[in-house]
């Protein structure tokens, strides 16, 4: 009769550690699929601001557990610059995305629209960085040759432009150079250049490099719009002082 008790006793333990075990893995899983989104880290974005992209997908405190990966890249391939998009996700509340963005070459302020590399013409709003504006009024030609143009100014050199402006040359009030525009840097400094010379801006910061060396600290206006080799510099209002900023230099 002892031996049949214990192992009775035994039985008992084994059933009410597994029901603990079962309890304890409920509540597990209830817990991790109650943890809400906690953390997003964004990678890959040059021109969407971070807050704009966490605005428009709105997950913050979301059950980490019911973000749909697919449905998510969906609204993000929604916004009008993203063209690709991957999303991974941890129990913990972590979120990461990967975006693809398509390149952006100016903001063009006569229609309220960016302009992309791919050709195509989107609405603007307040929350893209880092975008030269163009101000002004461009003859269809012309435009359609600067925008052509434009696509083979690096990344680092077009992150650095703040404006572009038609800005023909004229000499006696006739037309000499009908493809011109003037950049307006972020640096302070303004660039003249043409379509036709237009991968010379690409060695920009080389450039400027060699005018500080030779100047000093200064801004001024350089004229790439020429087709010699010289880089010529002044400050602006005078004529021009510097005609020899090549030596050492790469033309494109």
């Amino acid at each position: 009769m002892n031996g049949k008790k214990k192992k009775r006793k035994i039985r008992i333990k084994g059933v009410i550690l597994i029901i603990l075990v079962i309890y304890v893995l409920v509540m597990a899983s209830y817990y991790f699929l109650k943890i809400p989104v906690k953390n997003i880290t964004i990678i890959g974005n040059t021109y969407l601001k971070d807050n704009y992209i966490i605005n428009k997908i709105d997950v913050i405190n979301k059950p980490i557990s019911k973000i749909n990966k697919r449905e998510l890249k969906n609204e993000l391939l929604n916004i009008d610059i993203i063209s690709d998009a991957k999303i991974s996700k941890n129990p913990l509340g972590n979120l990461k995305i990967t975006l693809t963005e398509d390149k952006v070459l100016f903001y063009n302020y006569n229609n309220d629209k960016l302009i992309l590399e791919n050709g195509r013409e989107v609405p603007y709003n307040d929350n893209y960085l880092g975008i030269p504006s163009l101000i002004n009024y461009v003859p269809d030609d012309i435009y359609n040759e600067l925008v052509l143009k434009m696509k083979i100014v690096n990344d680092d050199v077009l992150k650095n432009i703040s404006e572009i402006e038609y800005n023909p040359s004229l000499v006696q009030d006739k037309v000499i150079d009908d493809r011109r525009f003037l950049f307006r840097m972020n640096d302070g400094n303004q660039v003249y250049i043409n379509t036709i010379n237009m991968e010379k801006i690409n060695n920009y910061l080389e450039i400027y490099e060699l005018i500080v060396n030779k100047n000093g600290m200064i801004k001024g206006c350089l004229y790439l719009d020429s087709n010699s080799d010289n880089k010529y510099f002044n400050n602006c209002e005078e004529e021009i002082i510097d005609s020899n900023l090549d030596n050492g230099g790469n033309n494109g």
